[in-house]
């Protein structure tokens, strides 16, 4: 998968949320504050940005703070969990060493700091070099479902004959997207799913490239999240071989034939003039 990029990758992530332009979000029930945590911790730098099929990778812990005795947060130099944020939810893995092992339930991204909350299943997490390791099957599965809602975005447009304007996703089970308008009729549904079918059997590349604010006026003019865009001075843009660029900053496979069977499982209208398109891929 091609990527060009010139900035930091903490620096664009930090700024940008994504397709959806969602929230990062962060444990539910959290009880501690995480500007505390985060407290004295430089930026973390972001390796699933530059390599999404990074499954493992050795690390430092530089920060620890403990949430009792059965849970931690953990702070590291570099990070190959993803963070819940923009419909994707968070990875998960674990973080060990030969003195301690952290079964990691989310990774939250707070002030440019990814934050690594788990269970400890053995031992005392403690600073130091470890080893992260993803839950692989996990991850691409929702790199599958990322792709699959990118390119759902450019076959409802063509179906539809019109520019779509997304409002928000969720990448885990049940797998939506949500539109402005009212929901397209069954006929363009099924026109939708049969141009997906085709593009994926026809295995369409996938691109992830870093742009300029002045490269992005053009490139960008069409993406179903333009009116909500921030100002940034570089935006994450990932492109489907013939399909509309799309600014992005999460895990995408390099190929849409990984993507396997997609399935438009139901459309439904919402109270507030949007609509969601409900899919599934095969696992």
């Amino acid at each position: 998968m091609l990527r060009v990029h010139s900035r930091s990758a903490a620096e664009v992530y930090g700024t940008f949320s994504y397709k959806r332009l969602g929230g990062q979000g962060e444990p539910t029930g959290t009880r501690l504050n995480l500007d505390e945590v985060a407290q004295g911790v430089p930026p973390t730098e972001l390796l699933y940005l530059t390599n999404t099929e990074l499954a493992s990778s050795q690390v430092n812990v530089l920060k620890v703070v403990p949430e009792k005795r059965t849970h931690a947060y953990l702070m590291l130099d570099r990070s190959i969990f993803h963070p819940k944020g923009g419909g994707q939810p968070s990875d998960r893995g674990k973080i060990s060493s030969t003195q301690y092992s952290l079964e990691v339930k989310r990774a939250i991204f707070h002030k440019e700091v990814v934050i690594h909350w788990g269970r400890i299943a053995n031992g005392t997490p403690s600073q130091g070099p470890a080893s992260c390791e993803l839950d692989w099957d996990y991850r691409h599965l929702v790199m599958r479902r990322h792709t699959a809602a990118h390119l759902l975005d450019h076959c409802l447009a063509k179906a539809t004959s019109t520019r779509v304007e997304t409002t928000n996703s969720w990448l885990d089970a049940p797998c939506y997207v949500g539109y402005k308008g009212e929901t397209p009729n069954p006929r363009s549904l099924e026109v939708a799913q049969r141009l997906a079918e085709e593009i994926i059997q026809a295995g369409a590349h996938v691109k992830i490239e870093f742009l300029s604010p002045e490269q992005s006026k053009t490139v960008l003019k069409n993406a179903p999240n333009f009116e909500r865009l921030p100002h940034l001075n570089e935006f994450s843009v990932v492109t489907i071989e013939g399909c509309d660029p799309i600014p992005c900053g999460g895990t995408h496979v390099s190929n849409v034939r990984e993507i396997g069977k997609l399935s438009i499982v139901k459309a439904e209208q919402l109270a507030d003039l949007t609509f969601r398109v409900y899919f599934s891929i095969e696992t």
